[in-house]
């Protein structure tokens, strides 16, 4: 019995010892080094682009001698330090468009940088670097409007001075997430066309953003900046919100 009882100490204190050894090797890790787990399909060419080292620094870092020869669940150490890139995990139900927004980056960024073939295929867990990205908090999302109108311009502002391009947000749902935008003169003719997307899950209300260009006019006029849905069935308007403006002189 007593040596039953002494054996099962030995096994108990081997055992914390070992959990400890573990945590401490992993917050070591977590604060000194960066890695990298290879995907199927991934190059060191790509791996490299994408972290923004050389495909060497990435050899001789792993002790790599052909860089050719990477397979899937290899884990490579990334030569630089961790708290120099901003790594974003992706959530459910997010988008490239509202993490680019977030990080106030472009998405055309984050997919040049991640190798995406796909914009719109992102998946939950995925990990995306983030080039030029805030190393702080990412900027929050906006809330929706207390009210929800069927479309609402934040901007914009009433009577504001725009000229060509124009950048138009708000908030609202349309068909396959777009909603038309037109720019009018102060006669009411179009002077130019566009469309906005909205940041959220299919036929779901959302912040929309998008950049109209015009034809801008001879002189300073007021103009109206129209954001409108179409009906899929007919073509129709079925919402429409419009903001006053100040056209300024080409």
């Amino acid at each position: 019995m007593v040596k039953r009882r002494v054996a099962l100490i030995v096994v108990v204190s081997i055992l914390l010892l070992c959990t400890l050894g573990s945590n401490f090797a992993l917050g070591v890790g977590a604060e000194e080094a960066l890695y990298h787990t290879v995907r199927f399909g991934e190059t060191l060419t790509g791996i490299a682009r994408m972290y923004g080292v050389t495909v060497d620094a990435l050899m001789e870092a792993n002790s790599i001698t052909n860089p050719n020869l990477i397979f899937a669940g290899q884990r490579l150490l990334i030569p630089i330090p961790a708290d120099e890139i901003v790594v974003h995990v992706v959530a459910a139900g997010e988008t490239l468009t509202g993490i680019a927004m977030r990080y106030g980056v472009t998405v055309q960024a984050i997919v040049m940088r991640n190798g995406i073939t796909n914009p719109n295929l992102i998946f939950v867990g995925q990990r995306l670097i983030i080039p030029g990205g805030s190393q702080g908090e990412p900027t929050p999302e906006p809330e929706a409007p207390g009210v929800q109108e069927a479309i609402v311009i934040t901007s914009p502002d009433p009577d504001a001075a725009i000229s060509s391009p124009v950048t138009i947000t708000g908030w609202g749902s349309g068909f396959e997430n777009t909603l038309a935008v037109d720019i009018m003169d102060a006669e009411g003719n179009t002077i130019g066309q566009g469309f906005v997307l909205v940041d959220a899950e299919l036929g779901q209300y959302g912040p929309f953003t998008g950049e109209v260009e015009f034809e801008m006019p001879a002189e300073a006029q007021l103009g109206r900046v129209q954001v409108y849905t179409i009906s899929p069935r007919d073509g129709a308007i079925e919402h429409l919100a419009s903001v006053t403006v100040n056209l300024q002189p080409s």
